[in-house]
């Protein structure tokens, strides 16, 4: 192949970014991906732009949470101009807009909320953080929480899952989407994700659910789910043993496969997209290490025959 030179790699990697901004900012489809595979393997320049334009979004994540150290949050609230150049340097002051800020795709960076948080966790990443002498929290993958010193003190999960223990001697209340629990004693786990109902599971001593539609009281391994404008229910009896997530595991119980690679792009960097409807209509079975996901990623195309196509550390299943 012909050197291309400097006009044509700016070309190629403008191209790049403009995939990127457009599986990002979009809601990506199987014809996006296959669309974005065929781009790729036109040369191995087009592969390396990609790969290039992908960790510039990344990178974008990082800077952000720069910049809202440095600048006060009204100037960071305000309205930005669509016209300005979004990638990293300006990308500061456009990045995706208002909108893809509030609401972040494909969990390339933190959303406006989760930025204002006092402790987040990366992808993949675990943190054991100690608020006192009495109350302390083990933070899951992609998980953001902010801390209010009041009476009672009270955890708001902005998003992600976490287990919060208490020894009973300061109270405690925890926040979590339209719900909120009180603990007086014991360990609750509480998972509140995007599109998802709030899971509350007590591992340990008593927890109260509080929301519009009720009031619940927990006991060890007993939980409850509840979301907005639905109603609060109990789930009845967990697992004795503590979750796969706290031990280090994923685990899948017969999953569907649309839910289980949802769950593994909460640990992952990069993305898992299936490519069939036919592969999404399967379920799966197994405990996976959290470091190291490809093992499920493995068997689904073992169990399946399914195609994987990787470009950088994008995985598409077919």
């Amino acid at each position: 192949m012909n050197d291309p030179g400097a006009d044509g790699v700016d070309v190629v990697l403008q191209q790049a970014r403009a995939w990127a901004r457009r599986l990002a900012v979009g809601r990506p489809t199987t014809a996006d991906a296959e669309a974005l595979r065929r781009w790729c393997a036109q040369s191995a320049m087009h592969a390396q732009m990609w790969r290039r334009a992908s960790a510039e979004w990344r990178e974008m994540g990082e800077v952000l949470q720069t910049v809202r150290r440095r600048i006060p949050a009204a100037r960071m609230a305000r309205p930005v101009s669509p016209g300005r150049r979004w990638f990293v340097g300006a990308a500061v002051a456009t990045a995706a807009g208002v909108v893809g800020m509030v609401n972040p795709p494909l969990g390339l960076w933190p959303s406006w909320s989760e930025m204002g948080a006092d402790y987040r966790t990366a992808v993949g990443e675990q943190l054991s953080v100690a608020l006192n002498a009495h109350i302390q929290l083990l933070l899951n993958t992609q998980t953001s929480i902010t801390v209010r010193q009041a009476d009672p003190l009270r955890v708001e999960l902005i998003a992600g899952e976490a287990e919060i223990r208490s020894d009973g001697r300061a109270p405690l209340e925890i926040q979590a989407g339209s719900g909120r629990i009180q603990l007086a004693e014991g360990c609750v786990e509480v998972r509140h994700l995007a599109n998802e109902e709030t899971r509350v599971l007590c591992t340990e001593g008593r927890a109260e659910v509080r929301h519009a539609h009720g009031v619940l009281t927990l006991n060890a391994r007993e939980s409850a789910s509840y979301g907005a404008g639905r109603t609060l229910a109990a789930m009845g009896e967990g697992p004795a043993a503590p979750s796969g997530w706290r031990q280090g595991y994923i685990v899948f119980h017969d999953t569907p496969l649309t839910d289980a690679v949802a769950e593994i792009n909460r640990y992952r960097s990069g993305r898992v997209i299936l490519m069939s409807d036919e592969l999404a209509r399967q379920r799966i079975s197994g405990r996976f290490t959290i470091k190291d996901t490809d093992q499920a990623i493995a068997l689904i195309q073992q169990l399946y025959a399914a195609h994987v196509r990787r470009v950088a550390n994008v995985v598409m299943l077919g």
